[in-house]
């Protein structure tokens, strides 16, 4: 965007929530449920991490989708439909594309070392699901968005500039979110299940066009959670102390949407009055923050094979997703969903076997005897958990959070060396989402 139309604090704000994403990794390592979602896992947990982890979680991706918004409002300014498409292809599209390929592979490499496994090479797009989103809205919602730009004047526009005369109408924002959560939120995944759900696509898609919406009304946005900052701030630490003191992190879905949604006034009020202003650290921050991003999966995971203790063995456990009729597994009285703790390659044909069955809080254990291929009649999902066992140790707490910050600082200096790095190599630019330099003849 032109210099002197530049807005300084959405810049810092995305600087911020990337780096708070990195510190939200860091700190799931030391939750006794990160292998659940295949991170490497501190054999002593820091539970106390999450009361401000917690916090953040119910806000930290919808801020990403507005302020991604946000960006193309601002990427539209000086170009057509099809200079955007251009634009965003280089910047996501090219980037997912390498990331799936080759980084989440790497840090995928440093999982299987931490967890004693097979080497296996994955490509896909892990941590990097949240471009893919953001590639499809500007698909899906180029034609509005440049509809609204040829016509400034229409009726969307024009309605929410007038309600924001009255700013804590902007509360009204939060009534599609919550149809959206109380239609499409399972009790399962709950209301942060953000990562390849439909849940996280169609809330990142209202987050996405509000975002859009908030730039097009010029300032009145900013303007107006300028003026509720406190108000926003007040509700939504008394909507948090509730969630944690009444539901452990839970609660209603319409509250804790209530709740996200001050957070994200505040945060961008507060934006808007205080960080608006340039800086040599926001210059160079803001164009290295988005390789960090991409990179940060590798250093995390390579600092904590490094520093943690490594599991004394791991347990291999793979959920039954088919049955077949009058299957061992059926005999055996196993169930869809069921999770079954084993390794396929301990299985002898007509050789009975023990396995630990997880059948929602219920754990027995069944003695089944595979057919002549080896086999009891069940189809498992294709990628099992990996649940890490550790011996007795005597780390302390306090220790487990020195290693809390020793990996985060690792993590970082590992990122930012690897970019100043990257952004010498010209041909690499591109795959980290970087404008190649202009090399003169």
């Amino acid at each position: 965007m032109d210099s002197v139309n530049r807005r300084y604090d959405i810049d810092w704000l995305r600087v911020f929530a990337l780096c708070l994403l990195i510190i939200y990794h860091v700190s799931i390592v030391f939750q006794p449920w990160a292998y659940f979602i295949h991170f490497v896992q501190s054999a002593k947990p820091v539970e106390s991490i999450w009361l401000l982890m917690g916090l953040v979680n119910i806000w930290r991706i919808p801020l990403l989708f507005i302020i991604s918004g946000m960006g193309i409002a601002f990427a539209m300014r000086r170009r057509d439909w099809k200079e955007l498409l251009k634009d965003r292809t280089k910047r996501i599209l090219l980037p997912l594309i390498f990331g799936s390929l080759f980084i989440v592979p790497a840090h995928g490499y440093f999982y299987q070392l931490f967890m004693g496994l097979d080497h296996v090479y994955f490509p896909n797009p892990g941590h990097l699901w949240f471009l893919s989103n953001i590639f499809i809205y500007v698909l899906f919602l180029s034609p509005a968005f440049f509809y609204i730009k040829r016509n400034p004047d229409n009726i969307l526009l024009k309605l929410f500039k007038r309600a924001l005369n009255y700013p804590l109408v902007l509360y009204l924002i939060t009534i599609p979110f919550i149809f959206e959560a109380e239609l499409v939120v399972t009790p399962e995944q709950g209301f942060t299940g953000y990562a390849y759900t439909a849940h996280g696509f169609w809330l990142g898609l209202l987050a996405f066009f509000s975002g859009f919406l908030f730039i097009s009304v010029g300032d009145a946005f900013s303007e107006a959670v300028g003026k509720i900052k406190g108000i926003a701030l007040a509700i939504a630490i008394s909507l948090y102390l509730i969630r944690l003191i009444l539901f452990q992190f839970g609660g209603p879905l319409y509250l804790i949407v209530i709740e996200s949604w001050s957070w994200l006034f505040a945060i961008f009020g507060f934006g808007a009055s205080y960080l608006n202003q340039p800086s040599k650290k926001l210059t160079y921050l803001s164009k290295a923050v988005y390789p960090v991003y991409i990179l940060h999966m590798i250093f995390l995971f390579a600092s904590s094979e490094l520093i943690l203790t490594k599991p004394d063995h791991v347990d291999h456990v793979h959920t039954i997703v088919a049955i077949e009729p009058n299957s061992q597994a059926e005999k055996a009285m196993l169930l869809i969903g069921d999770q079954l703790t084993t390794k396929f390659e301990d299985w002898e044909p007509g050789v009975p076997i023990d396995i630990n069955v997880n059948r929602k809080e219920d754990y027995f254990k069944i003695s089944i005897i595979p057919d002549d291929e080896g086999k009891i009649g069940a189809a498992f999902g294709p990628i099992p958990y990996f649940i890490p066992n550790f011996k007795d140790s005597d780390i302390t707490m306090l220790a487990a959070f020195f290693q809390f910050i020793i990996i985060n600082i690792m993590t970082f200096i590992g990122c930012f060396m690897c970019y100043e790095f990257i952004k010498r190599i010209n041909w690499l630019r591109p795959m980290f989402g970087i404008k190649p330099m202009l090399v003169k003849k």
